[in-house]
């Protein structure tokens, strides 16, 4: 069994046609399970954003920042304005990083002939330097607020141990300068590619505020009109367990369900960016968004979207300054949940204390997860594009409906 090339993890899938027919389709995990949550039991709260970081080199500051809030949560601390907003700079660096290389080296390949990101960065190599430049930018953010670029030390429970220098703040909008032309590019380039039509319906969850768009707090909120804390998940999310892959599969309420890119943009029905939003109507994107295929043109209108809020954000703390804060020590433990938007969709964490703040239970629920049975539905509902298709043609349409979903099978299966 081969693994999918150009995803997050190792996955592999099975279809099985008959008479034209799609009558059973598999995605299979090929990651073993780390057992994080088990990992956690016993540790002190403040370990929990530490240790799930490394859940994922790809995404980890949106596992350190949910674990953050959750650990908050269960402890009764309510963070300063100032430490929010620097979350949220952090979370749009990280919807970026993830983004900027999801489209450019794993997706684009598919649509210039080009076998890998390496025969890309040989054969298209102005195009290959915007997916390098967008994720150095966004390493300096994250770098820059958190403490590092991969697996951040800086944001901990009740507050940030360093904060950002306005010398360093003013090299990043220095930075910003060429970044906003190359993500408002990147919306044009993969707005002109010829994608499959694929047609389907689905329920879409994201986090939701009134005239915000939600990644850092917010209710859960879908198209079926179910609306729900993150405290709450588990009355609505379930999850269960396929015998031929280690990776749980996610439900809503028992129903197939989409997070992400394209579930963010179809909740919200718009970006909430002037910019933005005239530039998917100059480009003819039309929101809801229906085909899977779609989600990577909310991928490249969201990557648009956090480069001008993550510009607007720097602007604003070399305005007005950071305030040196103390870290609020916790002096009660308890239950808590929280939940944020990663590149993939929403990610909830959930801890429990005891009286001294040791962890008891934690309970992780990626986006991934969410979406797998989406995702096997939807190699269902692509029948009528690969029926007639020689084999070789077919599995490669397969693997690119795969990448279109941009699954990480390390946090599926951590």
């Amino acid at each position: 069994m081969e693994a999918v090339p150009k995803i997050e993890g190792h996955a592999a899938f099975y279809t099985h046609l008959k008479n034209g027919h799609v009558d059973e389709a598999r995605i299979i995990g090929l990651e073993n399970d780390r057992f994080v949550e088990k990992i956690l039991v016993g540790r002190k709260y403040w370990e929990a954003p530490i240790i799930t970081s490394r859940i994922c080199g790809i995404c980890p500051t949106i596992h350190n920042v949910t674990s953050t809030r959750a650990i908050e949560a269960a402890c009764g601390i309510t963070p300063s304005i100032q430490t929010q907003n620097l979350r949220k700079l952090m979370l749009s660096a990280q919807m970026v990083q993830s983004h900027s290389l999801h489209l450019y080296l794993l997706v684009l390949p598919d649509f210039v002939g080009a076998s890998s990101s390496f025969e890309l960065q040989k054969n298209h190599p102005e195009i290959f330097k915007n997916a390098i430049e967008l994720k150095r930018y966004a390493d300096r953010i994250i770098e820059t607020i958190g403490g590092r670029a991969v697996h951040p030390v800086s944001n901990v429970p009740g507050g940030f141990k360093n904060l950002p220098k306005t010398s360093a703040l003013k090299e990043l909008l220095e930075m910003s300068e060429p970044i906003e032309d190359i993500a408002e590019y990147t919306v044009r380039l993969f707005a002109g590619l010829k994608y499959p039509k694929v047609e389907r319906e689905m329920i879409y969850s994201s986090l939701f505020q009134e005239n915000d768009y939600a990644i850092y707090d917010g209710v859960i909120k879908t198209t079926s009109k179910v609306k729900f804390k993150a405290q709450d998940y588990t009355k609505y999310i379930q999850e269960k367990l396929k015998p031929y892959t280690q990776a749980k599969f996610g439900s809503l309420n028992g129903e197939t369900m989409m997070v992400g890119s394209i579930a963010r943009a179809n909740i919200n029905k718009s970006f909430h960016n002037e910019k933005v939003d005239a530039l998917a109507k100059d480009l003819g994107i039309k929101i809801p968004l229906s085909n899977p295929f779609d989600n990577i043109l909310a991928q490249a209108l969201e990557n648009y979207l956090f480069v001008l809020e993550s510009v607007e954000m720097i602007k604003k703390f070399i305005k007005n300054g950071t305030e040196e804060e103390q870290i609020i020590i916790p002096n009660s433990f308890g239950i808590g949940t929280g939940s944020c938007e990663a590149p993939r969709g929403t990610l909830f964490h959930h801890y429990e204390l005891d009286s001294e703040g040791f962890i008891t239970k934690c309970d992780i629920i990626t986006p991934t997860v969410q979406y797998l049975t989406a995702l096997e539905a939807d190699m269902k509902n692509i029948e009528p594009i690969i029926k007639d298709m020689k084999p070789e043609e077919r599995n490669s349409t397969i693997e690119m409906l795969i990448r279109s979903y941009d699954p990480c099978i390390t946090c599926a299966t951590h």
